[in-house]
């Protein structure tokens, strides 16, 4: 097999810096890490993968398995491939285990708000979420389920971030996405017809089986610790609960669990606004 080209030192430099988000949004690239990831973004197509790079140890492998035509069909892409070695591998992966393989590809540009308006379907909204594999897993979920497009408020984690892009297992750029002031975006949905769902249990929320797709949903999920901003909260949209099993008395309600993760109670909600008998 044809071995790939070594990684320059400038190269090698610039993927350094990656890991900082200025400098993502500077270069206007970030970094998809993981065999598995790396390989469900080159087939779904979708993001412009600039370059691919292996590291020695990965290469060692395929080769001790004899597979070939692995690095020939990486190598056949119209993206370049290169190696490095696996010290200056690790030194590029944001994880202890690094696998051996990232692709670095061109940020998807954002999707402007009136796009994102003018079409019909469930869109998620994110409202200062903070944990990076909350947010991944939120955008993997809605990939799966079909959503129309992911809505960031101004001070929710980066949707680039390494550790955030790794837990959407490949699905970082399926979705169009904006970020935002979520205050005014919502305001602005509901004037066009959209219907605001707000994830909190808190008073006058109702069960979110009461609800179901109006044709234009907008699903929002809340800060992990802090909930939804006190101006969404007060806005008067709906407000929905994921309701817990069991009978409080035998121990096995909310009283022994005080809140669902945010990323799980949107899963729960996405599942059942996608599979709702009316939609």
């Amino acid at each position: 097999m044809d071995m790939p080209a070594s990684l320059s030192r400038k190269q090698i430099q610039d993927l350094r810096l990656l890991r900082k988000r200025p400098e993502r949004y500077d270069q206007g690239q970030f970094v998809v890490e993981g065999h598995r990831a790396v390989m469900q973004v080159l087939q779904n197509g979708i993001l412009d993968v600039r370059f691919l790079v292996l590291s020695a140890a990965y290469l060692d492998a395929l080769d001790r398995r004899n597979q070939d035509s692995s690095v020939d069909s990486l190598m056949g892409r119209d993206c370049p491939v290169y190696q490095v070695g696996s010290r200056v591998f690790q030194q590029l992966a944001d994880t202890e285990s690094a696998q051996g393989i990232l692709a670095v590809c061109r940020l998807p540009l954002p999707t402007p708000a009136d796009v994102l308006l003018d079409q019909t379907g469930v869109l998620l909204a994110a409202d200062r979420i903070q944990d990076p594999g909350n947010l991944g897993t939120m955008v993997r979920t809605a990939a799966w389920f079909g959503l129309k497009g992911l809505v960031l408020s101004d001070g929710t984690t980066d949707l680039f971030h390494p550790k955030v892009v790794r837990s959407t297992a490949g699905a970082t750029g399926v979705l169009p996405w904006l970020t935002t002031s979520l205050a005014e975006f919502l305001e602005r949905a509901s004037q066009k017809g959209w219907m605001v769902h707000l994830l909190d249990s808190g008073p006058g929320s109702v069960s979110h089986y009461s609800a179901g797709p109006a044709g234009r949903d907008i699903l929002v999920a809340g800060n992990e610790a802090t909930g939804l901003s006190e101006e969404i909260r007060n806005a008067g949209y709906q407000r929905l609960r994921v309701d817990p099993a069991g009978d409080p008395a035998r121990g096995t309600s909310s009283e022994t669990v005080e809140s669902l993760n945010a990323s799980v109670a949107s899963a729960i909600v996405m599942a059942h606004f996608c599979h709702h008998p009316d939609k």
